[in-house]
This record gives C-alpha cells, structure tokens and sequence, in this order.
C-alpha cells in the first residue's frame, strides 16, 4: 500500500539516530520487519516503526517527553484509519492546519478515523505513550458489508465521498484481546512471502471484527439506562473539555446509538435536570476554571468556545448572574 502518513518527527527531534547506539530504548511492541528510525534529543525519544503491507500500512510509535510537545503530520490520500492509545497518562489531541481540535484518543481506547488529504498538528502531554494503528483502502467495505458495522457508517460515508473534514467514529476499549491480536498481528509479519499478504488482510479483518465486538459490548448491548446516563456525562463532559460551547448533546446521542429525546428523558428521571441544564452547568464551570487563570477575556471565549467576549458574557451572566468581569475581581479579592 501506498504510504500516505508522514509523522514529522525530524521537526522535534533532529535526524534519526543510528540504531547501533549503546542503551537506547526498546520498543513496548516489535513491528517485525518494520522500517525502524529511533530519535532522541534532551531526554525525550522517539520509536517509529512502518511496516508495508498490500493491504494495510501498519505502524507502531514509542514516544516519550520531557514536556507537553506538537509533531507535525502530513497526509497524502484520503484513507480509512485505527487508532490504538496503548498506552499513555492523559488524551492525545489532534488539530487541523487553523489549529482547530478535530479529534481526541483516549488513553486505553481506540478508534476509526476518515482522514483527508492535509496538514495536521499531533499534541502530546508530558510523559510516555504507546501509538499503534494501521491505515487501509476504504473500498475493503463493499456489497453491503459494512451493514453490522453501525458504528462506522459515517467514517465510511466520508471516505466515499471523499469527505474535506476528518470523522471519527466513536471510541472503544483496547483490552488484553485486542492487544493479543494486535501482538500476533506484528509477530508473525514475512517479508517475502505470497502468503505473508492473506495473512496481514486476516488479521486487520480479525482486528475489524473484534472492534465492533467491543463496541457493541459496551455501547449497544446495554438496557441499563442509569449506564447509559453514566456514558452520556462522561462524554459530555470530556468534549466540553475539550470543545467548550462547541459540544453538542445530540451528537453524543447518536454516538451511544439512543434517541435524544429518550437520553433527555432519563437523565431528567436520574438527576432531575435536563441535559441541556447539565450542559449548561458544565459549561459554566468550564469558564470559571478559566477565568482564574492567566487568561484574556477574549481568550476565555475562544477556548470555551463562543464567538467571542459579549456572547460569552451573556451567556455567563444568564446562567451565574454575574458578568465575567465582575466574576473575576470577586476571585481576585479571595
């Protein structure tokens, strides 16, 4: 397969350092006759290891920081992708070339990506992470076999029409099954071999399978409606971290596959407020936390995600019936 991923890690780190130097660090996961460039500079480092395959382009990324840093991606084609958080402390975020969030990864969490030709800023927290993944030909999903794959349908609906924004599907657990796979996969990989090209299509179809096994598990199968809550707040929560004003409830219900107006309804039932009410309220919160920092008011509004300090400040004071400024001098005395 054509490679169309090119991780700018020469921006960081410097050229890539010979592989024979003494005590530098191991992979968590061996790429077998991965294409391997190691990179190190003041205490941070880098593994990246590619492997092509006709059916699927693999990869597997060992980083480690001193502090939070931003590598640079390119991509070429527009192509189906997987995403595994092996491991990690705190999200992965990624942004397009204006700098907007587009999409997050979740430490011990996975997910599908339609990602379009362009240019993109990978951020990193402080600490060590454990990336691998694998890109492929959407035109794998053909016939109507995409049908059970419910969770996919817009990611593969993007990538059939060639869609200018990347989607992301929703999340799921990686867990010891899916890495056990994950470790067959990268083990068993023959460099040569007519057979080494049906085995790799095995395997990513296995990993396929075992994805929407793991959706379905945690998403689809439940009819607690106090779990299916649970998710709802934690999801909303994360994007309006994440996203400020920009979060919007009813995506989260299409994600957890529920009707908005049923999500609505039970939460009302469990907390006694309406999710709108709840948004609202995290979202206040979220502009507090930002006020008592070393922030603008201009700044607040744009990372809590309004257009700007007067319909920040209405919508503040609506909900806390104070203005930000005066919300602000009130702490500053405290």
């Amino acid at each position: 397969m054509e490679k169309s991923l090119h991780v700018n890690f020469l921006a960081h780190f410097g050229q890539a350092i010979a592989d024979q130097i003494p005590e530098r660090p191991k992979p968590r996961l061996n790429i077998r006759h991965a294409d391997t460039q190691y990179y190190a500079k003041e205490g941070n480092w880098a593994i990246a290891q590619e492997f092509d395959g006709k059916h699927g382009y693999l990869f597997s990324y060992d980083l480690h920081f001193e502090e939070e840093a931003v590598i640079p991606v390119r991509v070429d084609m527009g192509d189906l992708y997987v995403l595994y958080l092996v491991e990690g402390d705190i999200d992965i975020l990624i942004r397009d070339a204006a700098d907007n969030l587009i999409c997050t990864l979740a430490p011990g969490r996975a997910r599908y990506l339609y990602v379009p030709p362009g240019d993109y800023r990978v951020e990193l927290s402080a600490g060590g992470h454990q990336v691998f993944g694998f890109y492929f030909d959407g035109g794998i999903f053909r016939d109507g076999n995409e049908r059970s794959f419910r969770f996919l349908h817009e990611v593969i609906a993007a990538y059939r029409s060639k869609a200018t924004h990347l989607v992301y599907s929703i999340d799921f657990l990686v867990g010891p099954k899916t890495l056990l796979h994950i470790d067959h996969l990268c083990n068993n990989l023959r460099k040569g071999d007519l057979d080494n090209e049906a085995f790799v299509l095995t395997e990513l179809t296995r990993l396929m399978q075992l994805s929407k096994e793991k959706v379905f598990t945690e998403y689809e199968q439940t009819s607690d409606p106090e779990l299916l809550i649970q998710r709802c707040r934690q999801l909303l929560a994360k994007n309006i971290a994440y996203e400020g004003n920009k979060a919007q409830i009813k995506l989260i219900a299409n994600q957890l596959g529920i009707r908005y107006e049923y999500l609505n309804r039970i939460h009302k039932q469990f907390h006694g407020k309406n999710l709108r009410d709840y948004r609202s309220s995290l979202l206040v919160k979220h502009v507090e936390t930002l006020l008592a920092g070393p922030f603008s008011l201009w700044e607040v509004a744009i990372q809590s995600g309004f257009h700007g300090p007067s319909e920040l400040n209405r919508f503040f004071k609506k909900h806390r019936g104070i203005t930000l400024a005066r919300y602000r001098r009130s702490i500053e005395k405290v």
